[in-house]
């Protein structure tokens, strides 16, 4: 009895971390395999994973998204957008699957995919709405220093980065900062909403 509650106990801790969903709090490096010294990638933060594996400091992770066709080093959000969800070293080789194609209304093809990829297990979050909330702190404290903060949805996904990147200099924001705060007002823009 006590050799099966043991056993029970071993299985369920093991599969509590296992297939679960975080989303990266910061930008971080992944690499193909457990071992990577050098970044192969970097993962943006609130970018979803699913945990398949954690040993030693690292985590196996699985990201999904889309990919452009032709555009082999970029995998996004959705397909049509420029909201990166991991940026890819041109000469890795991470195991990405695709799971279906289709064209956006402009005619260009996009894959969904899956890519298998390694990270470190620190700076990630299950409080996908907390990392939202801080973003939105942090853009309404710096960009309203000098003018009104724009709605989060006056502009679309596209335009955010740049009109981000012409203000941030006159902010007290990180870099870090800054990639947090454009992956939230992409991701609550006027074209995609809450998606």
């Amino acid at each position: 009895m006590i050799r099966g509650l043991m056993i029970g106990f071993i299985f369920l801790s093991g599969s509590v971390f296992a297939s679960e969903s975080l989303y990266s709090s910061s930008v971080k490096d992944i690499y193909t395999s457990p071992d990577g010294k050098r970044s192969e990638g970097r993962l943006l933060p609130t970018s979803e994973v699913k945990i398949l594996e954690k040993k030693d400091g690292k985590v196996k992770v699985e990201i999904e998204g889309f990919m452009k066709d032709g555009v082999s080093s970029a995998v996004y959000f959705t397909t049509g957008k420029r909201i990166l969800t991991a940026g890819l070293s041109k000469k890795a080789k991470f195991d990405i699957k695709v799971i279906s194609t289709s064209k956006d209304k402009d005619g260009v093809q996009w894959s969904k995919v899956v890519l298998t990829a390694y990270t470190t297990d620190d700076n990630l979050t299950k409080d996908l709405s907390a990392l939202y909330k801080n973003a939105e702190a942090m853009y309404k404290d710096n960009c309203s220093i000098c003018h009104p903060a724009h709605p989060n949805n006056e502009y679309t996904s596209n335009q955010w980065p740049s009109m981000i990147k012409s203000m941030s200099n006159r902010t007290a924001m990180t870099k870090e900062d800054v990639y947090l705060v454009t992956q939230f007002l992409q991701k609550h823009s006027k074209d995609i909403g809450d998606k």
